[in-house]
């Protein structure tokens, strides 16, 4: 289990996160839901020790993850796919997931289990990330992360800017994901998409997380959906 609890987080001397708690638990996704600016990011890079807290704790199980540098952190097994990718583009896409494998110290199997969830990849092990389509970038900076073998993936607008074909294949990823038990905390703003995957949505807003509800409550009233997110 992920715990989040009471963490707050500034950019220098601008607080931006204040008292934020949320958990996620094995085979289920967590969303984050809130408006531009509200800190859903920020809690991600908070949660990978990517930025600093001034309050607070992150523990993943039994280990303190906010203690720990932030190198440190992948290899307690929590992976991050950022928003924008954050790719080794001159590197070719068997090196890029390489890297994750080096992190996890896993082999072929492991490989080869990924690479069953992208089999497009398969085609392009020795093409350079770069002269890939988007939809294909995506595939590979999730791949990257699961090459980590993680108990808990962090997911930040994953299917940004692609094609339904492409969304699709990434939700029967995600999916696909909770059945091996995955924890799995989601920063999405197609608010369909995420419902019909989600277990548990936090709304964040300033900084706060002031309510957080089972996905299946906000299917059938959608006045929480207007409140904290104008849609």
């Amino acid at each position: 289990m992920l715990n989040v609890k009471d963490i707050e987080v500034a950019y220098d001397a601008t607080q931006v996160i204040f008292g934020l708690s949320v958990v996620a638990l094995p085979g289920q996704v967590l969303c984050l839901l809130g408006r531009n600016g509200a800190g859903k990011t920020t809690t991600l890079k908070a949660i990978m020790g990517l930025l600093p807290l001034r309050a607070g704790s992150v523990s993943l199980d039994e280990v303190v993850l906010s203690e720990l540098a932030a190198h440190e952190v992948p290899r307690c097994g929590v992976a991050y796919v950022p928003q924008g990718r954050r790719l080794f583009t001159e590197m070719s896409v068997a090196q890029n997931m390489d890297i994750g494998l080096m992190v996890s110290g896993a082999g072929r199997a492991t490989r080869e289990k990924v690479l069953e969830l992208f089999p497009r990849l398969r085609e392009r092990l020795t093409q350079r990330a770069d002269t890939l389509s988007g939809g294909e970038q995506q595939m590979l900076a999730m791949a990257r992360a699961l090459c980590t073998e993680p108990k808990v993936l962090l997911l930040d607008e994953p299917v940004e800017g692609l094609q339904p074909s492409m969304i699709a294949l990434i939700r029967d990823v995600i999916i696909r994901l909770k059945s091996e038990n995955v924890a799995i905390v989601l920063v999405e703003q197609q608010v369909d998409a995420v419902l019909a995957i989600a277990d548990t949505v936090a709304f964040i807003e300033h900084g706060r997380c002031p309510e957080t509800m089972a996905a299946r409550e906000l299917q059938n009233d959608a006045s929480q959906l207007r409140r904290y997110l104008g849609v």
